[in-house]
């Protein structure tokens, strides 16, 4: 009755708006639809909900149970509810942590991320469902694991990145087929269906709608079976299926009534606005009003944006400026936060931050197994030894003594591999330095805002190429010096325009060196230089600033001096204390350790020796580093250790 009801008041107040266009009219449609449209949705859902706070408030204990009842409270509120629905997300959250209950933390993060991302925020969002991941996988929580995952793919639909959404919800579906839940492996294919929709895809589409289907329809729940719905109603509308089409939006909305699911009743009203093209503006214009109504409702941010861009168009055809620009405006409001570049990016950062994070526990587990495998080699070992210590003890012996050497051996070979992989993986990771590359991003910007095309271009330029470098170099243990050095000039030149020219470079190698085939690990120098330009050279108020590498061959080993006129280590350490006081400098450590390591393979000693400067007052005046590697020609270099 309410439903009909609103529907009728619907049809005539657009009528009104499509005849005499007025603003004021618009507000007070929306008024009326949020007044009966939140009564409708309270009443569809009261009892579920009524029923669970009774329960919560009548249950004494603070167990397990009473989480999972909260949390369950908190999803059923995040759409007609938000202050109430993060309050419960608050409660879950901490009587989790107070009980130490993991799979409880892991729920309290998946209801973080659906409110997160309901308004807009994908970058807080995502972070929390990858939390989520990772505690549902520490205890074992494979349902969970698959809801954030799927949950995740949504984020990226709704940025644009499709290949990334299907990525997601194909790890979703693989663990859901494993546990048999047919429900979340419906909603995973349903949104493959949305990704294919959205890039015309539409053989795909109707593929991975049929089926998810049948998992759908073996849940009977009104909230699954509507989204199907809304996918067929699309499917029949593109092609010109009016009457089949309009039959499935209906089956949608109904379906979403009767259970309360108010985010699949403004998808059921935006589909149809969109892919009915037949039907006529005044209706097109009460389904998205009633669309965005419903976006308000639930606090949607994206469902804001798409009923807004909809509706501007609509009254765009019309020709009423006014309010189509008014809808305009309304839309890229939300749209200029919503789907910034800059949300984007961040996005993607936190998944390659997880990504390293989830490879780093995956390293973790072998060395457990590597343990483990040891621990089991010498349980063996003693099996033996008591096994025929009754037989040949003096032959025993000595055939224990070749054993055990051998084992040492192996231990040692595969402990310095390890060391070898490990730090040249710290080293590239330290060398592809975050901020680095968002600072190298803001300078870019910086030069597109203030019209510096020639110089963005420029900047542009060198980071790709200096980027290719580090890429080319990841791949293999040494590279040509003269290579090397045509990278550190790279990124000399991209600090250089960071730092708007504030220093000169020089750079000496004898010319044998880069005439020869000589061969030397990559981008070793690097870490030194940043760590000149950022800590010696970038405090400094200095005009005359500098840094100068020499590169000499004295006695079959490769020697490298690095010197700057900056402020010195000890106005440097003074400046981090004050400027930078959780700064945690590791490049040059990890560039140490790759040195010794390289000079130890190649039988030269190790040393890096950094010398302060002073003047003949005993004030600094810089900083000289010296250290040498031994030559390693192209021939030699194919049988180097890692080759």
């Amino acid at each position: 009755m309410i439903a009909d009801f609103t529907d009728i008041c619907f049809k005539k107040i657009a009528a009104r708006i499509f005849i005499t266009p007025n603003l004021r009219l618009v507000r007070a449609l929306l008024f009326l639809f949020l007044f009966f449209g939140t009564f409708r949705s309270a009443h569809a859902q009261a009892y579920n909900v009524d029923s669970l706070l009774h329960w919560v408030e009548t249950h004494p204990a603070n167990d397990s149970t009473k989480i999972h009842m909260m949390h369950r409270i908190s999803y059923l509120l995040s759409e007609t509810d938000v202050n109430k629905s993060f309050a419960y997300y608050e409660l879950v959250t901490k009587l989790s942590d107070s009980l130490n209950f993991t799979y409880g933390k892991a729920l309290a993060s998946i209801n973080l991320g659906i409110l997160l991302s309901s308004a807009g925020n994908f970058e807080s969002s995502t972070k929390a469902f990858f939390n989520a991941v990772d505690l549902a996988k520490s205890c074992g929580a494979s349902r969970v694991e698959a809801v954030a995952l799927n949950n995740i793919g949504e984020n990226f639909a709704s940025l644009k990145d499709f290949d990334k959404c299907r990525q997601y919800a194909l790890q979703a579906i693989e663990i859901n087929t494993t546990i048999k839940a047919w429900r979340g492996v419906a909603l995973n294919y349903e949104l493959l269906n949305r990704c294919d929709l959205e890039q015309g895809k539409y053989d795909d589409a109707k593929m991975n709608l049929d089926a998810g289907m049948p998992y759908a329809i073996q849940t009977n729940e009104n909230y699954v079976l509507s989204q199907f719905y809304v996918g067929y109603g699309k499917l029949h509308a593109i092609h010109n299926r009016n009457d089949s089409a309009n039959y499935y939006f209906n089956k949608a909305v109904s379906s979403a009534r009767e259970s309360g699911d108010i985010r699949n009743e403004y998808q059921a009203y935006l589909a149809e606005a969109k892919y009915m093209s037949h039907i006529p503006a005044t209706e097109k214009i009460t389904l998205l009003t009633k669309a965005l109504l419903l976006a308000e409702q639930t606090h949607f941010a994206e469902g804001r944006a798409k009923a807004a861009e909809q509706l501007s168009s609509v009254y765009d055809e019309l020709r009423n400026k006014d309010s189509s620009m008014f809808f305009y405006r309304m839309y890229r409001s939300v749209r200029d936060s919503l789907f910034s570049e800059n949300n984007r990016r961040n996005v993607i950062v936190n998944e390659s931050e997880w990504t390293i994070k989830k490879k780093e526990l995956e390293n973790n587990s072998l060395k457990e197994l590597t343990n483990s495998q040891k621990r089991q080699i010498a349980f063996k070992d003693i099996l033996l030894f008591l096994t025929g210590i009754g037989f040949m003890l003096g032959i025993f012996i000595v055939f224990l003594l070749y054993k055990s050497f051998q084992a040492k051996k192996l231990r040692d070979e595969s402990q310095y591999k390890q060391k070898i992989a490990e730090t040249e993986m710290q080293a590239l990771q330290a060398q592809m330095n975050p901020h680095f590359f968002f600072n190298s991003l803001n300078s870019i910007e910086n030069f597109i805002m203030q019209n510096e095309k020639k110089l963005a271009s420029d900047y542009l330029n060198k980071f790709a190429r200096f980027i290719r470098s580090i890429l080319d170099s990841s791949n293999t243990d040494l590279i040509e010096l003269s290579k090397d050095i045509e990278s550190l000039q790279l990124y000399i030149d991209l600090e250089q325009l960071r730092f708007n020219n504030k220093f000169t470079y020089c750079c000496q190698v004898e010319p044998q060196l880069l005439q020869g085939d000589f061969q030397v690990p990559a981008l070793l120098v690097q870490p030194f230089l940043e760590n000149a330009i950022n800590h010696g050279i970038g405090p400094s108020d200095r005009t005359d600033l500098k840094i100068c590498l020499r590169v000499r061959l004295v006695n079959n080993m490769i020697h490298y001096i690095i010197e700057d006129n900056g402020i010195g280590r000890d106005q440097s350490r003074i400046y981090n204390q004050i400027n930078k006081p959780f700064h945690k400098s590791v490049g040059m450590k990890l560039t140490q350790d790759r040195i010794n390591i390289f000079n130890r393979e190649t039988g030269s000693p190790s040393n890096v020796n950094i010398i302060d400067l002073f003047d003949d007052e005993n004030s600094p005046i810089g900083t000289r580093i010296e250290f040498a590697i031994k030559c390693v020609s192209y021939a030699s270099a194919q049988g180097h250790p890692g080759r």
